[in-house]
């Protein structure tokens, strides 16, 4: 029987044949990837950074307060040290140091001669003798250089006047917003109100660069434990009409009954405080704020400041100011200023509140020229 389908109208399939990219379409893909990834690398590589330089700097911070704990707990901050060499002699006993350099040696242990302050300026090293030279404006202690065994690198001050603390105070903590790639913060656990008589820089990824404090509302590598820092100039953002503007990472408060708190806030006395007498014998973070602006020169701003701060930031998001609750230095009026003083809430709409000078967890920006 004849077909009725004629066979020879279709070629045979070659099953050894196989469909494949030519040369010129591989060169080109791999071009546009090699394009792509130059232009996307180093922005990733800069915010993975910035997350691992605060994870170090938050990790430093936490083992620098563990170390401080235990010296407490021995009864080693119920004492004023006389000098930061002092100090240091005791707090050793608590953590492994591999170099320590005295304030004539200074640059020995810093892994640069040099760094860029906020203002792109050089700074040799070798000048950060004293607390004065990082900016604590009150602080003429030496400093202490100090290379942990872990390699971690810092410039430590101590501060006489801060006060002492005994192994049954109240030990308050604070956390710190640190930035972690992308625009994003996260809250850290950082430290607790057992350093506050210390402050330090500190270069948290060592010789890799860029060696440089904070730049342009950005963080590099060289951090600041609360407020020590090399440069004079702004390290926060510069505001029209308002100044620079720096939100501290952490600030500890004023120990109850110290001679500090009659200077940053003289109403926190049981006579003063009345109803509220009791809370006398607790610690003062609103006066804490207060002294940590105080020693960079700057102001904690007052409630109407601060809203002003808030409208700016909200009129110009490229100034990416946080949104938190902040401490402004204006207290309660009539008979609840000796207790309460007031903070701005910048996470909703720069409204005002009533605020418990003893309650931690409220954040502090400070203002100078």
């Amino acid at each position: 029987m004849k077909s009725l389908i004629d066979l020879s109208i279709y070629q045979p399939i070659d099953f050894k044949k196989k469909a494949a990219f030519t040369l010129a379409e591989v060169l080109i893909t791999l071009g546009v990837i090699g394009v792509v990834a130059a232009l996307t690398m180093p922005t990733l590589l800069k915010n993975i950074a910035e997350r691992s330089n605060s994870e170090a700097q938050a990790n430093l911070a936490q083992k620098i307060t563990k170390s401080m704990d235990l010296m407490r707990a021995d009864g080693g901050l119920e004492r004023t040290y006389n000098s930061t060499d002092e100090f240091v002699d005791e707090f050793s006993k608590y953590i492994k140091i591999s170099t320590r350099c005295d304030a004539d040696h200074i640059a020995d242990c810093w892994p640069t001669k040099t760094v860029t302050t906020t203002d792109g300026e050089t700074y040799d090293v070798s000048k950060a003798k004293t607390g004065k030279n990082l900016n604590l404006k009150d602080n003429k202690s030496d400093n202490v250089g100090i290379i942990l065994a872990d390699g971690a690198t810092l410039i430590l001050t101590y501060n006489p006047n801060a006060g002492i603390i005994g192994d049954g105070d109240t030990v308050t903590p604070s956390f710190a917003d640190l930035p972690i790639g992308f625009g994003r913060t996260k809250k850290f656990a950082y430290t607790t109100s057992v350093t506050s008589s210390i402050d330090f820089v500190m270069d948290v990824n060592g010789f890799k660069g860029p060696n440089s404090e904070a730049r342009n509302g950005k963080q590099y590598d060289i951090r600041s434990f609360k407020v020590a820092r090399f440069s004079k100039g702004c390290p926060g953002k510069d505001i029209d009409g308002i100044g620079c503007v720096y939100q501290l990472p952490s600030y500890s408060p004023i120990k109850a009954g110290s001679d500090e708190m009659k200077k940053w806030d003289p109403n926190w006395t049981a006579e003063k405080l009345g109803y509220h007498s009791n809370m006398a014998s607790e610690d003062n973070y609103w006066a804490g704020a207060k002294k940590a602006c105080d020693e960079l020169g700057m102001s904690l701003p007052d409630k109407s400041k601060l809203q002003s701060i808030y409208k700016a930031g909200k009129k110009d998001s490229s100034l990416g100011l946080p949104t938190h609750d902040f401490w402004s230095s204006s207290e309660g009026e009539g008979g609840y200023v000796a207790y309460y003083a007031i903070r701005v809430a910048f996470d909703n709409g720069g409204s005002s509140y009533y605020h418990g000078k003893n309650g931690g967890g409220i954040k502090v920006l400070c203002v100078g020229d």
